[in-house]
């Protein structure tokens, strides 16, 4: 894999993440779950394809369905948490879930060497390969999928809902489902999001789903927007590609990183692409059509 590839499909799998933080602040809840499901697609995929001999989308299917049936059995008893109580059990989901896989010690030999989850020394030659196709092909029916839902009534209920909970329900908004319905395609989204990162590296860890994963998940998201989804994704692609180009700073260039976001958050409190911002887009497609 080539140094321009490699670097696309980092950010690729990077906004995928984003996307699945996204979802559920969409809907104005701060999850810090998706870090879980990540590492649970990861691990899943991992499995299937290396100890079962799965083809790689059956497996990460699979994966994010599983994903998707816990992301609802998490959704309905978070329903009563709000704001950092939310955020505090959330976050507890997902360090059990990295104190899990520390944990587990499942290995079975193949072609005579041990193969499987080793706990905190990882998982070592996952057997098949992502492929960029297979990261932007579903960063795409992602994207549409949100495209769709932001154009349709659920895309006013999921905004209703995000405003005000309370009111949301006298105009005939079922909160209870919005709510544990975001939480299911944030799960589902991250959970092949991390079958996708383990068949990119071929070597996935506890350590690999730790608590910076979850503040660079939050990091995406505050400095692209939380108004739409395309604000995270511009934040996670930026992210990632920008450090490449400060390779010539040595080892200062992570200093000059730090003091960037520091900036870009100062300089834009509510986002790369807040109300205004997104007006603007908004406009200007709505103009195109009688333009031309």
């Amino acid at each position: 894999m080539g140094y321009a590839t490699t670097i696309l499909s980092l950010a690729g799998l990077n906004v995928l993440f984003a996307l699945s933080v996204y979802i559920t602040f969409a809907i104005g809840q701060f999850s810090l779950a998706q870090v879980g499901f990540w590492a649970l697609g990861a691990y899943g995929t991992a499995m299937l394809t290396t100890l079962w001999g799965w083809p790689l989308w059956p497996a990460l299917l699979a994966s994010g369905g599983v994903c998707a049936l816990l992301g609802i059995a998490l959704g309905y008893p978070c329903l009563r948490l709000r704001g950092f109580y939310l955020a505090l059990a959330t976050l507890g989901f997902s360090e059990t879930v990295r104190v899990l896989f520390q944990n587990l010690e499942y290995q079975i030999p193949l072609k005579g060497v041990p193969s499987g989850p080793s706990g905190v020394l990882g998982f070592r030659n996952v057997a098949v390969t992502t492929g960029i196709w297979d990261i932007f092909g579903f960063m795409l029916v992602l994207v549409i999928l949100l495209v769709w839902l932001n154009h349709s009534r659920i895309g006013l209920a999921v905004a209703a809902t995000r405003e005000d909970d309370v009111v949301a329900p006298f105009m005939g908004i079922n909160i209870v489902f919005a709510k544990v319905a975001a939480f299911m395609l944030a799960a589902m989204a991250a959970g092949i999001g991390g079958g996708l990162y383990a068949g990119f590296t071929s070597y996935i860890s506890p350590d690999d789903f730790g608590f910076h994963m979850t503040l660079l998940g939050i990091l995406f998201v505050a400095i692209g927007g939380t108004r739409t989804f395309y604000g995270p994704m511009l934040a996670a692609a930026i992210l990632t590609v920008l450090p490449e180009f400060f390779r010539f700073l040595a080892e200062y260039r992570l200093i000059f990183y730090g003091a960037l976001v520091v900036v870009l958050m100062t300089l834009r409190p509510r986002g790369l692409i807040d109300e205004r911002v997104d007006a603007a887009v908004r406009r200007w497609f709505a103009r195109k059509p009688r333009e031309a």
